[in-house]
């Protein structure tokens, strides 16, 4: 008999709302973000549109930190109490955060069976799209093993995309690997990063308006979609929803389907991009 599994993930994997409204069984462990000399919980204790306003007028650039090992800790135990016999821990690029160390901390506690937490070498809905497809595999019936070697397949083959208006937050905050080298070197670039195998960021393309950036990221994407047998789509934004439903429109264009998600960028994942910020990802198993 299958055991009963559950999902934790950061809340820097920007899992969309409707995965999370229609199983119980995902818990969010939220990022914490510093702002205006108020500490707030990621996605808990200010939302996305909050955030952005309030980030236009922050005096200082906003601050994230991952969460503690005993609130990772706390999230798992209660699932367990929930009567969740093992858990998948699904997180943001370890590359990026000490979020994925955190989970792996927390994990100590439990019986090495059944706890294993999955570095996603991605983030924001690039990692959240693969906490969607656990999801499904455990809906389908999946054992805990086989959920976690269909996951980690498609971590390998997935890709995520962002077009980032301003490059100012990546660099203020320290995050930007292999995007440094475009600083400062073309005024007003409007650049594509994705992150490599080893989850660091790095520039995919460089444009010089928005509309040629969209325009080679949505080629980008159908490349990829005809590279892979099976795929899904997955969209977010940063208080950027009429870039997004063009963004996705064209998606369906090339690929003939419309995309599987659109969702929100989380304010973790926003303190370190500024507004604007389009992101897509081609979930690949």
């Amino acid at each position: 008999m299958t055991k009963k599994i559950a999902i934790v993930v950061d809340s820097g994997s920007d899992v969309p709302q409707s995965v999370l409204d229609e199983n119980k069984n995902i818990a969010v462990v939220p990022l914490n973000i510093t702002m205006n000399g108020h500490n707030y919980l990621d996605a808990v204790d200010i939302t996305p549109d909050e955030f952005y306003s309030a980030l236009a007028t922050a005096e200082t650039l906003p601050q994230t930190s991952s969460p503690s090992p005993q609130a990772a800790k706390e999230a798992m135990d209660r699932l367990f109490a929930a009567g969740y016999q093992q858990i998948l821990g699904i997180t943001i690029s370890s590359a990026l955060s000490v979020t994925n160390n955190v989970f792996q901390l927390a994990a100590q506690d439990f019986p090495a069976d059944t706890v294993t937490i999955l570095d996603t070498k991605s983030i924001g809905i690039g990692s959240g799209i693969q906490a969607a497809y656990a999801a499904s595999l455990i809906n389908a019936g999946e054992s805990f093993q086989d959920v976690i070697a269909k996951v980690r397949a498609s971590i390998v083959k997935s890709r995520i995309y962002f077009y980032v208006p301003t490059l100012k937050y990546l660099s203020a905050g320290g995050r930007i690997g292999r995007v440094a080298g475009l600083v400062g070197s073309v005024l007003h670039i409007k650049p594509v990063i994705s992150c490599d195998p080893e989850g660091v960021y790095y520039p995919l393309f460089k444009a010089r308006s928005e509309e040629k950036a969209i325009r080679k990221l949505v080629e980008q994407v159908k490349t990829d979609c005809l590279n892979s047998a099976h795929y899904r789509l997955g969209v977010a934004h940063g208080q950027n929803p009429a870039l997004v439903k063009k963004l996705a429109e064209k998606l369906r264009e090339v690929t003939g389907r419309p995309v599987d998600f659109i969702g929100e960028i989380s304010p973790s994942l926003g303190v370190h991009t500024g507004p604007g910020l389009i992101g897509a990802t081609v979930q690949s198993y």
